[in-house]
């Protein structure tokens, strides 16, 4: 007896494959939102170091736009330095405004937030989003 094989889904089977496809698509955006333009300022400066309250190391971040940018979105590199072990992680910033040229900021310290277990902190390469400002 010879035995052969099928490729059959039950009805029910590929209605959920076609649900299941339906919102990987959807959810992937699908075309309907506009992607951020990520490019580098050279007029913003984003420094990062260790600050030590109650004797606990805390990461602060500063920011600041020396350029002629009005700024929507910051993301930068952060390097943690451990015993000569490099650690880069991807970092972003909402400004909760604009930045506008000559704004300066730090990101502010959440209740609760992880102490520093790095050595020291640096800033890698920055990126930003920048919005046009339309002058009438």
């Amino acid at each position: 007896m010879k035995a052969t094989h099928s490729l059959h889904f039950p009805q029910r089977k590929s209605n959920v494959l076609f649900a299941l496809g339906l919102l990987g698509w959807a959810l992937s955006g699908c075309g309907s939102e506009p992607q951020d333009n990520w490019e580098k300022s050279p007029g913003l400066q984003v420094s990062a170091f260790k600050d030590y309250e109650n004797g606990k190391p805390y990461l602060t971040v500063l920011y600041e736009n020396f350029g002629r940018d009005t700024i929507e979105k910051i993301r930068y590199e952060l390097i943690n330095e451990t015993g000569g072990h490099l650690d880069t992680i991807l970092k972003e910033i909402d400004p909760p405004v604009l930045l506008r040229p000559e704004d300066r900021h730090s990101v502010p310290r959440h209740i609760g937030e992880d102490t520093v277990k790095a050595e020291h902190v640096h800033v890698g390469q920055v990126w930003v989003v920048k919005r046009v400002v339309v002058k009438k």
